[in-house]
């Protein structure tokens, strides 16, 4: 439940007013602050660290009280102007982060306004889909939201974020998303609290336990460390003070001895408070009920009817528990098992949950959940929030009023038992089935597998339920059914088995039998086989005495080759001798050809002896030459660093000038021709920016006062917020925008000057984020976000031929559309939604999801020229690319330093390089399948927004937060870009006109002027100098030259007059 407290502190009611003054679980609210007893004194230290720091983290263990001092013990103060560097007129916005931290904190921050309050269902949800989306957009997006909302410049604004545990609980969901958004609210809170500009302080309530969760969150880590009060044990005269205060308020008295008992009951246990305050509660109706006179004081025997503190809170919960009837008690279990959970073996925590879930987990109506609900928080008892006498919704959050009666409750404690029983079998199963779909683990057998069928036959899972604490329930539960139907096949197959190995057994005696016939008939064959035998043995001995003869002949064969190679070996002989003789004479010949050679060089030598002394001579005549044509190269070297200095020098001079611009053109203009007449570069930042503002400040309309040649002027369309994309080819003569006022719009060129034609009119219900033109330029493909549901987003397909056909609706999305590209040939789009959790691909009818982001979000992605591959720049520094041939198979291409998120991407046109830009505004230059290290390019100090080509390929824009857009020389990377920086706000969205003469960019913009949304800036400086001349009557002075120009020589900066000698 959300409480907002925005006006004058309450003064204190009058003792009729005090019908109970105790609260019973429930923490004190503000306007009880004459209630509040004990802490006296303690809620200076929290004020003093809240102003020094702008952020105070109150901590204890549970029961301490910290809510209930925040609300009676700081608040009060706090109104009173404690406070002094600050204004004294306060809104506190309470929240709690529950299962939602960013919508529960956009509906806190809307409940203090009177419109809200006033409207119906489906107003109060488009706009609390508005301030949601708003606080998502950026980690600003709570400064945006309270200075959009604030009503005086005067207010001081406190976010008080009560149970402030609940974020950590929440971030232990699976869903991906719910940790990304605890980051988010975190960095929310942050960034409030450090930007100076906004009168923004933060405060938490946060069990002690949890301490240790903060750390991973740096931010909030040293905040903590810097400012925070934990939150001291009351001693035994407070804990005193705290009984016997309130009940004076109340106009009774207590008994001593009653107040002894409770100090002795109570003990030193901090989280017996709340017990306390609920005896107390109890004692107090009991005594109102049953007193035997009006003087009568609180007693012991009161105490002791309600069951002392050891029994008071359980006979309580039972007596409310008995009331219901046998449906409701089983609608009472459901509900406190969902909103209590369990943590380590006797610690648990709240959950609080809407009331409208709860519903669907009990398979009930809501107002059979409220009839419950209503039970447990009647007057005098105060077990559930939201308390007696809010309004339910489907909407409102249920929760326990303490944790401490899950601890004192013994039903509730074996229904969290049972609870936690059942989500860990379900946990279980679940892990089972994700690696049983990877293939990583088979099916369950017994026992997991009867152990599993107990739980579903016990439990009755439902999506609902299952959903909390697991996504994939439908896999889940599939993935039991088949396990409980491949075992019983299982044991059908086993009982088969048995049968066939009976028949098997009996055909294996009757072949057995048959193979003893064939046995007897093998001894029969045998004895034939002996006396074939010995016939072979008589054969073998005659054949012995031929091997004998034929072994006698080979010996005399050998010895006639032996007399053979004695003949041999004496002709080798003879034929070496010659061989020798022959060796010599070469030798004789060798040394006689090496002399001649030897000779020969030794000419040559002396030769190039003469050759190189005419060179040595010939290159001191060159070298003379040089070093004379050196002196004359640095001469003219000096008077062109001279000139191109005063060029530079008279441009940045020219955008001082802008009261004069005839004298302003004239400067600018010089500065261009000196640093073209001396081959400066030419798009030198100083010499374009100079040329720019003359351009600017050019009166073009004498009668209405107009300024600005039409190249420079904005485009005059959306009326309010940023024109968040823009788009055209290279073919059209026209270009799109599309902006968060609903509203597309058309822009063609006539006589030097964009006119908007609508293409959408305004949408009140939606808000276009993206838009991309197909290749041939008959459609438009426009997505962004509906204030309807979210979960049922949709974009939108123009067909441009038919100007007058109603957008045909593609549904599919899940929140916001941030992201579209036409696919190279026009057959479908890719879309980036779901906060960046996932890219789609429609083919312009149908939707399906083809890369989803496991662990950071996707903020940006880009499709290759060939069309081949998606690249996509992550949230935790990675960029990653997909192929689109290969089922999307992502390899890592670069993963940036300190993994600083990535937020900008673009293909380079050879279909090699990409672009990236990350947080911090350094762009990298990447090979996409080299070793090449990444080149870095510096010069923007904050998020990069959008890189862009122009269609030539020669330059490259970026656009960033830091409210400028850099224009950088793609084919002279060296040089340094032009940096553009008349916007008032950071840039969205950028574009190249069609001739490139243009660069178009959308600018973020709160503003409701048309004029402060598209700005347009001339990319072609000749373009620029062209341009300057005719809206002159005369070249400078003399004067003017000597004091601006300095001693160079006169010349005449536009030729169509003739030289001013005044």
């Amino acid at each position: 439940m959300n409480t907002i407290v925005s006006e004058q502190f309450p003064g204190t009611p009058s003792l009729t007013d005090v019908s109970n003054p105790f609260p019973g679980l429930r923490p004190f609210k503000i306007e009880e602050s004459h209630l509040f007893f004990g802490r006296e004194g303690q809620s200076d230290e929290v004020l003093l660290k809240l102003s020094k720091s702008r952020f105070v983290g109150v901590i204890g263990p549970s029961g301490s009280g910290k809510s209930s001092f925040i609300y009676c013990g700081v608040l009060p103060i706090l109104y009173g102007g404690f406070l002094t560097d600050a204004s004294p007129n306060w809104e506190v916005v309470v929240t709690r982060p529950g299962s939602g931290p960013i919508e529960n904190l956009a509906e806190s921050l809307l409940a203090t306004s009177a419109e809200y309050k006033a409207a119906d269902g489906e107003d109060k949800k488009i706009k609390r889909t508005i301030v949601s989306t708003l606080l998502r957009s950026s980690s600003l997006g709570l400064v945006e939201a309270i200075e959009q909302s604030r009503r005086r410049a005067d207010i001081n604004y406190l976010v008080l974020v009560d149970q402030f545990e609940e974020l950590f609980r929440f971030k232990d969901g699976t869903d991906p998303n719910s940790v990304n958004e605890t980051l988010a609210f975190v960095n929310l809170l942050m960034e409030a609290v450090n930007y100076t500009d906004a009168p923004i302080y933060v405060a938490i309530t946060m069990r002690s336990d949890f301490i240790g969760d903060c750390a991973q969150f740096p931010d909030l880590t040293r905040k903590i460390n810097d400012s925070h009060y934990l939150i001291p044990q009351l001693t035994r005269d407070q804990k005193r003070r705290a009984i016997e205060g309130p009940v004076a308020v109340g106009g009774a008295r207590i008994a001593p001895r009653l107040v002894q008992q409770l100090l002795n009951d109570l003990g030193d246990n901090p989280d017996q408070l709340p017990i306390l305050q609920h005896a107390l509660m109890r004692t107090w109706s009991y005594w109102k009920r049953f007193k035997d006179s009006e003087d009568e004081a609180v007693d012991l025997k009161h105490y002791e009817a309600i069951g002392t503190m050891s029994e008071a809170l359980s006979q309580h919960a039972n007596e409310a528990y008995d009331e219901l009837d046998e449906d409701q008690k089983r609608i009472c279990e459901v509900l406190f098992k969902a909103i209590t959970e369990k943590r380590g073996e006797n610690f648990g925590i709240r959950r609080p949950t809407k009331l409208n879930e709860i519903a669907a987990i009990a398979d009930v109506s809501e107002d059979e959940v409220a009839q419950v609900v209503e039970k447990f928080r009647e007057p005098g008892r105060s077990l559930l929030t939201p308390a007696y006498g809010v309004a339910l919704t489907g909407r409102s959050m249920i929760d326990i009023s303490h944790e401490s009666l899950m601890r004192i409750w013994s039903r509730l404690k074996n229904w969290v038992d049972d609870e936690a029983d059942a989500v860990q079998m379900y946990q279980r199963l679940a892990e089972a089935a994700a690696q049983y779909q990877v293939g990583k683990a088979g099916l369950w057998r017994p026992p997991d597998l009867q152990l599993a069928l107990n739980w579903q036959a016990k439990h009755k899972p439902t999506l609902v339920w299952g959903q909390r604490y697991h996504p994939a329930f439908e896999r889940t539960m599939i993935f039991l059914e088949y396990s409980r139907k491949e075992f019983e096949t299982e044991q059908r197959i086993k009982e088969l088995e048995q049968k066939r190995k009976l028949q098997r057994a009996r055909t294996t005696a009757i072949v057995l039998a048959g193979f003893l016939v064939v046995a007897l008939i093998a001894v029969v064959y045998a004895f034939v086989q002996q006396a074939e035998a010995k016939r072979q043995e008589q054969l073998a001995t005659e054949n012995a005495d031929r091997a004998n003869k034929s072994a006698q002949e080979a010996l005399d064969q050998r010895n006639a080759a032996i007399a053979a190679q004695k003949e041999a070996d004496a002709q080798r002989d003879k034929a070496e001798a010659n061989f020798l003789e022959a060796e010599k004479q070469r030798l004789a010949a060798e040394a006689a050809t090496k002399l001649a050679q030897e000779n020969e060089k030794k000419a040559k030598a002396q030769e190039l002896r003469a050759n190189q002394q005419a060179d040595l001579a010939r290159r001191r005549e060159a070298e003379a030459k040089a070093a004379q044509k050196e002196a004359e190269t640095e001469r003219n070297n000096a008077q062109r660093e001279r000139y191109l200095a005063v060029a530079k020098a008279i441009s940045i001079k020219s955008k001082e000038l802008n009261n004069d611009p005839e004298q302003q053109a004239l400067i600018a203009e010089t500065g261009y021709l000196f640093n073209k007449m001396y081959k400066g570069y030419p798009y030198e930042d100083d010499i374009y920016n100079g040329l720019y503002y003359a351009l600017k400040n050019q009166v073009v309309n004498k009668e209405t006062g107009e300024r600005g040649d039409p190249i420079t002027q904005n485009l005059k369309g959306h009326e309010q917020g940023a024109a968040r994309s823009l788009v055209t080819h290279a073919r059209s003569k026209q270009i799109y925008s599309a902006g968060s006022d609903g509203r597309i719009l058309r822009w063609t060129q006539e006589n030097g000057r964009w006119k908007a034609q609508e293409v959408m009119p305004r949408m009140t219900d939606y808000l276009f984020y993206s838009i991309d033109l197909s290749p041939d330029e008959d459609f438009l493909l426009a997505g962004g976000l509906t204030t309807g549901d979210a979960t049922q987003n949709y974009a939108m397909l123009f067909d441009l031929r038919n100007p007058g056909v109603a957008p045909k609706r593609i549904a599919g999305f899940v929140n916001g559309i941030d992201n579209i590209e036409f696919t190279p040939d026009g057959k479908g789009a890719y879309m980036r939604d779901n906060s960046g959790r996932s890219i789609k691909y429609t083919d312009l009818n149908t939707v399906r999801e083809v890369i989803s982001a496991k662990g950071a979000k996707i903020n940006a992605f880009t499709i290759s020229p060939d069309g081949t591959r998606i690249a996509a720049a992550g949230e935790n520094g990675v960029l990653s690319v997909y192929d689109i041939r290969n089922n999307y198979a992502m390899k890592e291409a670069f993963r940036n330093t300190g993994n600083v998120p990535l937020t900008a991407i673009a293909y380079a046109s050879d279909n090699r390089r990409m672009v990236v830009g990350d947080q911090k505004g350094l762009i990298r230059i990447i090979w996409e399948n080299a070793t090449i290290p990444p080149r870095v390019l510096s010069g923007h100090s904050e998020h990069i927004e959008q890189i862009k080509f122009n269609f030539s390929n020669t330059f490259m824009a970026t656009t960033s937060r830091d409210k400028t857009v850099r224009l950088w020389n793609w084919v002279e990377l060296n040089r340094q870009p032009i940096k553009l920086a008349d916007n008032p706000d950071w840039v969205w969205s950028a574009t190249f006109s069609p001739d490139d003469e243009q660069l178009i960019v959308g600018v973020h913009s709160n503003s409701t002027t048309a004029n402060e949304t598209i700005h347009a800036w001339p990319t072609k400086v000749e373009t620029m100098s062209g341009l300057l001349c005719k809206y002159v009557t005369r070249n400078l002075s003399k004067d003017e030259w000597e004091i601006f120009i300095g001693d160079l020589p006169y010349s005449r900066t536009c030729e169509n007059f003739p030289a001013n000698n005044k």
